[in-house]
């Protein structure tokens, strides 16, 4: 991390200023050269940090130096962006183009203090290396870390080697008890990283169990629960058409009235509190069928008060052999696993190290993914062993865990310890954590992949290394939804406080870690729900909202990067009141409300405008009304993610005069005469486009205008008239090499139905003909909604080896019998 932090440090010196009257004034002050100095001795400092990540540091003298390094880029950061956040855009003067120039530096405040800022950092610099001579801190000596391995083995599921059969069959019989009908608990007791929840989840899973009740509610509960979300989680998993209610009373009647209808099995996931069965128990009826509970919890009270009838299943550490078969499984690579040779010789450090894990599934998972990134030999798991601080107990994992994590790339550990932003079994959707992660400027180029493809493959290292564990996949098998383990997620903030790079407010005792962290995360929650007020550092980079909060006030944190809000809330701008939320952010590169925001007087959007490193707007699910006079304006914008509105309200797409060559994401615009853009060679990169049309536009002219986006991975087309747009775009979809996901909706207007049709066979003008070679090569999701069939196109699709998903809503009823299909 401090090598990239480095190395945007050292471009914003140089390109510090590109007014030529501050540019003189830098030069006449003697600024210019104090800068030029300090970028040079950063280029020393970033090769040193750069030999420190491939020798990988481990003494503590060089980890308390690499701090320091990363606190004196902080300090120039800061610096630079106080400095262009208080720095006209031209010096006001009387003489000339260049501006009148004061003898004494301290009339211009701005350029001063900026001077004053950086002697200190340079005195700091100085004191840094007086003490690495002083205590002999060097990066000389052998390599402490090996080249990776290219011969990764593939991302797996965990749940697929942490084996627990006879632990299976014991809570299965518990649930599938014939002879007790009324409803009871079955309770898994454990401490963490011993599998409870892995465990769960195969008992759910299996055959029996799912013909038993069905598929089971699965709710994650955690330390601190918040009763309203349980049951509103609950009823939406039911399907109850009131799950978005706020009453409490209103939401436990629905839940009753529809269990007491049916078998059910519900799983409450890692359960601390004594009190929560008491709490929820009065919304699950006893009608004598045989429904269960499934609890898992590391406490014994917690299990036995839910419950007496079953004694609370302890959930013991695997034997040896077991052991020694989950590790090897994960640490040795595929080609090895079923052959004699090396295997052999390593066996010996096998046991070695599965005996220190204490028979802790997690730990034996992330120590044997850490061991499948090192060359395959008795060399480098000897020096690994030798290395390691072992202290695991039957309780505790995370010293393991913690090897894995200093043995990480220094960029990459940056990007782990982001995961401790996020609420304990928060799904984090990964294309929101990428583009974070890239705003921040964590993610390092590598060749032509754009930061983001880049920052795809830092997360699939994670996965690979069991550090982030996969919640969903893509039909294309990327990753669209990823979690961390509780005890990974302990470590993650433990050592993201270490390192002053982000503290998590939870609670009102944590304000007083806010002083010095560059990033802060407010889980808001019923205990807990008081503005920032002035604890927090006031050059914070990111600021990511979780819950309820009743106030947000920004206009503080003057070089502020992130912004993102992810829960609901309520920003009046048509009073100016919620403008003050975001007055002086001209640092801001990502932006995501979920809110409603009142803005008749546009003053939203044009604030907007005004952010000139925007990369990312995420108002997807916030009520921000048309955009399209200000949002095109900013240069910088690389994904773009707007409310989904009728046409007639929708915002219009960037007309053709922008330049928009960074945009890569293009989410719910309409098509109209003054968007006629998204061809055009100043829009050429984006990946993802979703667009509404209707009658009006020339069919032909944006078919051809798309097929100029030589990128696009997913394109949704929705409309009064998307039909006969996706009849002719069929016609061209072998030449969308990289398209992976299609969706086609039509909106239908009166009762004749403005509808396409399709048919497999030779027809009139009026339908098209639909052959194997029409589908893109790679196509792997298919959602076509209204659709008009004369006759079953299933015989084509069927031939598209890649198609994986196909979604097909909104048939007619008479159309059944014709395709032989059942209405959806």
């Amino acid at each position: 991390m401090a090598e990239v932090l480095l190395g945007d440090v050292l471009h914003k010196l140089a390109n510090i200023t590109v007014d030529k009257a501050i540019e003189k004034a830098l030069s006449l002050y003697g600024i210019r050269e104090e800068v030029d100095k300090l970028s040079r001795e950063l280029n020393y400092i970033k090769a040193f940090i750069k030999d420190a990540d491939r020798k990988h540091i481990v003494e503590e003298r060089q980890m308390q130096l690499v701090k320091d390094i990363i606190d004196i880029a902080y300090q120039i950061e800061d610096a630079v962006d106080i400095f262009h956040s208080e720095c006209p855009e031209k010096l006001p003067g009387i003489r000339g183009p260049l501006g009148w120039l004061p003898k004494k530096i301290s009339k211009i405040p701005f350029i001063y203090q900026f001077q004053e800022e950086i002697k200190k950092i340079r005195g700091r610099i100085s004191e840094i290396n007086q003490f690495r001579e002083t205590y002999g801190i060097t990066m000389l000596g052998e390599d402490k870390i090996a080249p990776p391995n290219p011969q990764l083995n593939p991302i797996v599921d965990d749940s697929e080697i942490v084996g627990f059969d006879t632990h299976r069959n014991n809570v299965a019989n518990c649930l599938l008890d014939e002879a007790y009908r009324s409803l009871a608990v079955v309770s898994i007791v454990g401490p963490g990283g011993l599998g409870k929840t892995t465990l769960a989840q195969k008992v759910c899973n299996s055959g029996d169990v799912l013909e038993n009740f069905g598929k089971p509610i699965w709710i994650n509960i955690s330390q601190a629960y918040d009763l309203l979300k349980i049951l509103k989680k609950i009823a939406k998993d039911l399907d109850i058409s009131s799950s978005n209610t706020e009453d409490e009373s209103e939401l436990a009647i629905e839940i009753w009235k529809f269990l007491e209808k049916k078998r059910y099995l519900i799983v409450l996931d890692d359960v601390w509190a004594e009190d929560l069965w008491d709490t929820i128990k009065n919304v699950m009826p006893d009608k004598n069928n045989g429904s269960r509970v499934l609890i898992t919890t590391r406490f014994a009270n917690v299990a036995k008060i839910a419950d007496t009838k079953y004694d609370p299943y302890e959930l013991s550490a695997l034997d040896h052999e077991q052991n020694l078969k989950i590790f090897l499984r994960k640490a040795v690579p595929k080609k090895h696993q079923f052959s004699d040779g090396p295997i052999d010789d390593l066996k010996s450090l096998a046991q070695e190290f599965t005996a220190k894990c204490k028979g802790l599934p997690l730990a034996l998972v992330v120590l044997g993914s850490l061991l499948s990134t090192k060359p395959y030999n008795f060399h480098e798991w000897k020096k690994l062993l030798d290395t390691m601080s072992w202290q695991v107990d039957g309780s505790k994992c995370i010293d393991v865990i913690a090897t894995s994590y200093e043995y990480l790339p220094l960029a990459k550990k940056l990007c782990y310890l982001y995961f401790a932003a996020f609420p304990e079994d928060f799904e984090i959707e990964v294309k929101t954590l990428l583009r974070i992660w890239v705003a921040e400027r964590l993610i390092p180029q590598e060749g032509i992949r754009t930061l983001e493809e880049t920052a795809e493959c830092f997360l699939e290292d994670l996965v690979q290394r069991s550090m982030v564990q996969v919640s969903k996949k893509r039909s294309d098998d990327s990753i669209n939804y990823c979690r961390i383990h509780d005890v990974l997620r302990d470590l993650a903030i433990q050592k993201a406080k270490e390192m002053n790079f982000l503290i998590v407010c939870s609670k009102p005792d944590d304000w007083k870690s806010c002083k010095k962290a560059r990033r802060l995360a407010f889980h808001y929650s019923p205990n807990f729900c008081e503005p920032m007020g002035d604890y927090a550092n006031p050059n914070i980079r990111s600021l990511l909202l979780f819950g309820k909060s009743r106030k947000l006030d920004c206009s503080k944190y003057r070089v502020l990067r992130v912004l993102g809000c992810m829960t609901w809330m309520y920003l009046n701008i048509e009073e100016r009141v919620a403008l003050q939320i975001f007055k002086g952010l001209p640092h801001l590169r990502y932006l995501k409300l979920v809110s409603n925001i009142e803005d008749k007087k546009h003053e939203f959007g044009k604030w907007v405008r005004g952010l000139k490193y925007l990369e990312t707007l995420d108002l997807e699910r916030s009520t921000h009304g048309d955009l399209s006079e200000w949002i095109w304006q900013v240069k910088t914008l690389k994904h773009a993610l707007l409310e989904f509105l009728p046409y007639n309200e929708i915002t219009h797409g960037p007309p053709a005069s922008v330049d928009l060559r960074n945009l890569q994401t293009l989410r719910n615009v309409r098509y109209s005469e003054s968007s006629k853009t998204f061809g055009s060679p100043n829009i050429t990169e984006v990946r993802e486009l979703i667009i509404q049309v209707d009658e009006k536009f020339s069919k032909e002219e944006i078919v051809t205008l798309l097929l100029k986006l030589e990128h696009l991975v997913y394109l949704g087309i929705e409309g009064s008239n998307a039909i006969d747009l996706g009849k002719l775009i069929w016609k061209d979809f072998p030449f969308y090499k990289n398209l992976k996901y299609l969706k086609v909706r039509s909106y239908l207007f009166g009762d004749d139905g403005n509808e396409g049709m399709l048919t497999t066979d030779i027809d009139s003008n009026k339908t098209m003909v639909l052959s194997d070679d029409m589908l893109p090569p790679h196509l792997t999701e298919l959602r076509l909604i209204k659709y008009k069939f004369v006759s079953d196109p299933m015989a084509v699709l069927q031939k598209s080896h890649n198609l994986k998903n196909l979604c097909i809503m909104g048939l007619e009823k008479e159309k059944e019998k014709v395709l032989g299909w059942r209405l959806i």
